[in-house]
This record gives C-alpha cells, sequence and structure tokens, in this order.
C-alpha cells in the first residue's frame, strides 16, 4: 500500500509544526535549554491535540546532538535516527496493560541507552493499565535510572492514580481552536491540490470538536466524495449530520404544526441512516446561537449559519426555544439506553411540537406556582418536577432528623434479607423524608475519593465498582445510587455487608443505600413527582416494621466470601 494517510503525513516533526499548545511548546523548550529535565511527564487531554506527537518530538529535543534554544535541530545523527532505534520504546497501554509488560519493561529500562543520551519510554492510553501493573511502575517511577525519561499519555486522566500523577509533570492538552484547525487545514489542501470552500473547512473544524487528528481524517475522506470543489453540504453528506436547508425545513414543520413534514423529515433522516446524536448536538448547537443572536452577543461566538439563525429567530420566542432544549435534554437521555432510537426521536419531536404550538394556560401556572410556595412551607422542594437535571432534585431539602439513629444491623447481601423489596422501599422513602443538598454536595466530594482504594486489598472490587455509580438522593443516614448497568446493581446487592463498610469507611458514619439502574431512578424520580402534586409527605419509617427473621442472611456466608475477607480476593487462586 502507497498511499499514506493525509494525518500521517502531515505529522509534525518538530516543535513549531504543532497546532495550538502554545504554552506547553514553550515550557518544555525552556526546559531542554536550562537543562531542568525531568524523569517522567504525564500528557493528558482530549484526542487528537498532539499528545502522543509531542512525547515524540520530546524525545529529539532531549537527544538533539546540537539543540537550537531547545528545539531539535531534526540535522544531527540522533535526530534523525532515534524514533527509529531501540532507545525509544512505545507502548500501548490498552493492549499491553499487565505487570508482566510492566515488569519487563523495569527490567530493560536499566539497560543503557545504545546511542542517545537518554532512553525515552512513550506509554499511551496509560490509564488502561490494570492496578497491579501500576504498582510494577511506581517503584520505577520514583527511583528511575539517569539514563531514563518516562511520558505517559491519556485521554482519561482522573482513571489513573494519585501515586503516579504525583511523580510526573504534568501537561494538559487543550482543544484546538477552530481557526487553528482552518488554517492547517487550509494549508495541507493547498499542498495536496484539493479544492474546498472556506466554510467546510470550517465546518470540519466544528465536527472535529478541536481534535486536530479527526479534522484531516476528515478532509482526506471528502477528498475522495468528489472530484469537484468540495462543499459544506458534502461535509453533512460524509459526517452525517443534516444541511442548513434541512434544519430549516425542520424548524418551519414544527412552527406550523405540520405533521407530514415533520414525518417525512424524520423517515428522510432514517433512511439515511443519520446519526441521532449529532442530529440532536446539531439542534442545540443552533438553539444556543439563536439566542446569543436575539441577545446581541459578540458575533465570534456564534457558530451556527446566519441565514439558519435568522429565519429560527423569526419563528420562535426565546422563551420557546428554551422549552426545546428542555425537550431535547430529555430526549438525549432517553436515546443512551433505547434501542429503537427513530421511534422515540419521532414522537418526542411530536410532543415538542404540539407544547410549542399549544402553550400551557397562564392561569393553571399561576395556580401551580401558589401551590409550589405553599408546599414550600414544609421544606419540600418541586424543582426537578419540570426538569430531569439530576443535580437539582435535592436543592431545597433539610434534613428535619438530627435525632434519626442509624439501626446497625447489616445484611450481607440485600437478597439476604426475604422482603427484599419492602426493604429497599424503606430506604428510598426514608432517603427522601431526610434528603440534604448539602450532605449529597459533601458525599459527591468524598467519592472522588474511590480512586485511592483501588488498590485496597478490602476494598477494592466496591470501590471499582462504585465508580460506575452516582448519587442522586442523599441525607441523613440513608443514599439512593443509579447506574446504567443491571450488572453494577446485582453485583452490589450480591456484596452488600463489604459495599456497605466501604462506604460507610469512606463517609466515616453508617449508611443504608439502596443503587437503582437509570431507569428504575427515572420511573421514581416521576412518582415522587406525582406524589409531591397530590401533597404527600414523606416521613421516616422504622425498620421494625419488618419480621426479625426477615433481615437475617438467607443463606450462609460461604468459606471462599470469608477467605476473600481474610486475604484478598487477588491473593486466592482456583485450581
Amino acid at each position: 500500500m502507497n498511499y499514506l494517510a493525509l494525518y500521517r503525513k502531515y505529522r509534525p516533526k518538530e516543535l513549531d509544526e504543532v497546532v495550538g499548545q502554545s504554552e506547553i511548546k514553550k515550557i518544555l523548550a525552556s526546559s531542554v535549554k536550562n537543562g531542568t529535565i525531568t524523569h517522567a511527564y504525564l500528557f493528558s487531554g482530549p484526542r487528537g491535540t498532539g499528545k502522543t506527537t509531542m512525547a515524540k518530538i520530546l524525545a529529539k529535543m532531549v537527544n538533539c546532538l546540537e539543540p537550537v534554544d531547545g528545539n531539535a535541530c531534526n540535522k544531527c545523527e540522533n535526530c534523525l535516527n532515534i524514533l527509529n532505534s531501540n532507545d525509544v520504546i512505545e507502548i500501548d497501554a490498552a493492549s499491553n496493560n499487565g505487570v508482566d509488560e510492566i515488569r519487563e519493561l523495569r527490567e530493560k529500562a536499566n539497560l543503557v541507552p545504545n546511542f542517545a543520551k537518554y532512553k525515552i519510554y512513550i506509554i499511551d492510553e496509560v490509564h488502561m493499565l490494570t492496578t497491579q501493573a501500576f504498582n510494577a511502575l511506581l517503584k520505577t517511577l520514583e527511583e528511575p535510572p539517569k539514563h531514563v525519561i518516562f511520558i505517559l499519555a491519556t485521554t482519561e486522566y482522573y482513571k489513573i492514580p494519585l501515586t503516579i500523577t504525583s511523580r510526573c509533570q504534568k501537561f494538559q492538552f487543550n482543544k484546538i481552536s477552530n481557526d487553528d484547525i482552518v488554517k492547517q487545514l487550509k494549508k495541507i489542501a493547498e499542498l495536496e491540490n484539493i479544492k474546498i470552500k472556506d466554510d467546510a473547512l470550517l465546518e470540519i473544524a466544528k465536527i472535529s470538536d478541536g481534535g486536530m487528528r479527526d479534522s484531516i481524517n476528515f478532509l482526506d475522506q471528502l477528498r475522495s466524495f468528489t472530484s469537484d470543489i468540495i462543499t459544506v453540504d458534502n461535509v453533512y453528506d460524509v459526517c452525517g449530520y443534516v444541511t442548513n436547508s434541512e434544519l430549516i425545513k425542520l424548524f418551519t414543520a414544527i412552527r406550523e404544526n405540520n405533521e407530514e413534514i415533520m414525518t417525512e423529515f424524520f423517515e428522510m433522516l432514517d433512511e439515511s441512516g443519520k446519526n441521532y446524536s449529532k442530529f440532536l448536538e446539531s439542534i442545540l448547537a443552533v438553539i444556543k446561537d439563536v439566542i446569543l443572536f436575539n441577545k446581541n452577543v459578540n458575533g465570534k461566538y456564534i457558530k451556527s449559519d446566519i441565514n439558519v439563525i435568522k429565519k429560527v429567530s423569526e419563528l420562535f420566542s426565546v422563551d420557546e426555544l428554551l422549552s426545546m432544549i428542555e425537550c431535547i435534554n430529555n430526549l438525549i437521555d432517553k436515546l443512551k439506553y433505547s434501542s429503537r432510537q427513530s421511534i422515540i426521536v419521532i414522537t418526542n419531536f411530536l410532543l415538542l411540537m404540539y407544547n410549542i404550538n399549544n402553550p400551557v394556560d397562564k392561569t393553571s401556572v399561576k395556580k401551580e406556582k401558589v401551590l409550589k410556595e405553599t408546599i414550600n412551607e414544609d421544606n419540600y422542594d418541586v424543582a426537578f418536577q419540570f426538569t430531569s437535571n439530576d443535580d437539582t432534585i435535592n436543592d431545597n431539602f433539610t434534613d428535619k432528623s438530627d435525632d434519626f439513629n442509624q439501626d446497625s444491623d447489616i445484611v450481607d447481601s440485600i437478597e439476604g434479607c426475604n422482603n427484599t423489596n419492602e426493604y429497599k422501599d424503606i430506604i428510598i422513602n426514608n432517603t427522601f423524608a431526610v434528603a440534604d443538598k448539602e450532605v449529597k454536595n459533601d458525599l459527591q466530594n468524598l467519592t472522588l475519593k474511590f480512586n485511592d482504594y483501588l488498590t485496597d486489598k478490602k476494598f477494592k472490587v466496591a470501590a471499582s465498582t462504585f465508580i460506575d455509580t452516582n448519587i442522586e438522593v442523599a441525607g441523613n443516614g440513608y443514599i439512593i445510587f443509579s447506574t446504567k448497568s443491571e450488572a453494577i446493581v446485582d453485583k452490589i446487592n450480591d456484596k452488600y455487608k463489604i459495599c456497605q463498610e466501604f462506604l460507610n469507611t469512606l463517609f466515616e458514619r453508617e449508611y443504608r443505600f439502596v443503587v437503582l439502574t437509570y431507569e428504575e431512578w427515572s420511573s421514581l424520580r416521576d412518582e415522587y413527582v406525582k406524589n409531591f402534586k397530590k401533597g404527600k409527605k414523606y416521613v421516616l419509617k422504622e425498620f421494625d416494621s419488618l419480621d426479625e427473621e426477615t433481615v437475617q442472611l438467607s443463606k450462609k456466608e460461604s468459606v471462599v466470601d470469608k477467605l476473600f475477607d481474610l486475604v484478598g480476593e487477588e491473593n486466592i487462586e482456583f485450581k
């Protein structure tokens, strides 16, 4: 295969060729120039922003025989040969993430370079390493040989243990601006004799979302799409976006309450295989720009086509656009867990169209406002009645149970309760009864420490499981978690005792909790809203209502479970 992809052909070979990241380039050049090179660097940031490229350039810079102001000369023997030698080792942590690979790395790191000054280890996607692999890497990072430099790259910084990050110089790579991407694409297009309009280049930059590699790949793909000049519509066709004319058609159908055109539009969307998530993002982007346009905000923040903006601005008021945002945000959440996205989208847009053209009677809104104020006298909140934003669910709850005494009985498995549903229902009821936003916020801050327990022998399984959960409601002694996976719910319920002990240790007090899937939580929230409208108040229920036998284990703890608790699951090998 003789053809070389454009993103590889035009990959920067020296510091000045890197697009964006000006502060990082300045610091690295200054470090090399002043001889303040450290033994470990951590490059983090979105995909396609230059992390691995910068790592390779830094490898040349530190080994260059005749650097110019810290930059590699790209002429000496080291600069020309270093990246093809055994002195620069690039490791993909996604496929080499085990402890054995890191042990091998550690042993080879002691060998001196063949001809360079430094041996460079570039570990890409380092967050994919296992806990044991991180532990194996830790000692080498702490006391590395003088001739070794580690450059770690990741798109998910938060997954890396603090023990690793604290031993590295950290550099955060930012998304590349649309203007910088357009300039680079225009330069490549001229060199490759690709005819493309400026507005098409700008659209590519928007779609790539700050990633230089993605934008060059789009340009490479488009050059094969047509032999004529590339237009915005060509970009939309290749990338699966809806054209400006189609957007205007949709907004007009909503305003005119035209079900036929609306249905026709979504049939076209479905048949052409458009990406619904991208489609909804484009709708939100237009609405955002229309609101900014109406508020006379600086034009540089407005990215959508001006003709679309003016047309939508004529059709809808700002209040109507705000209600659209709420509906579309709800729809995006629904699509995450739906296998029939086309049906969900069309039905929700039909509902949106109906609500826009049949606004709620102002009198009934006023009555509901009075009702809300009356209920709030008892410290109940209906803020989340009108939104699906999870952060608002506890906004005005107050904790009215300071004298609440937590029952200290802990069951090993929630399934160990013969009356499991009643047990969960009491926890859910009591969580609403004592819900307090400040408690929720405090606990959410503490969940940032989940990563600290990933190497803990006793709690590492519980910690790794709770990382994939969210706190929805919390109060004095009670928590409701949600998660996208039913498997996570089952895993936590099966190990309820150790999970509860883990939370008690982390939060420094005893908590009863339930974990629900997103669908279960959504249903529960809707049920709460209905009850709230009826004036229902949640009061604490006692667990004494359950028979004494129902809170005992339905089966004895196995010998294997006891071994897990005593010596740690990772230390047991089954043969």
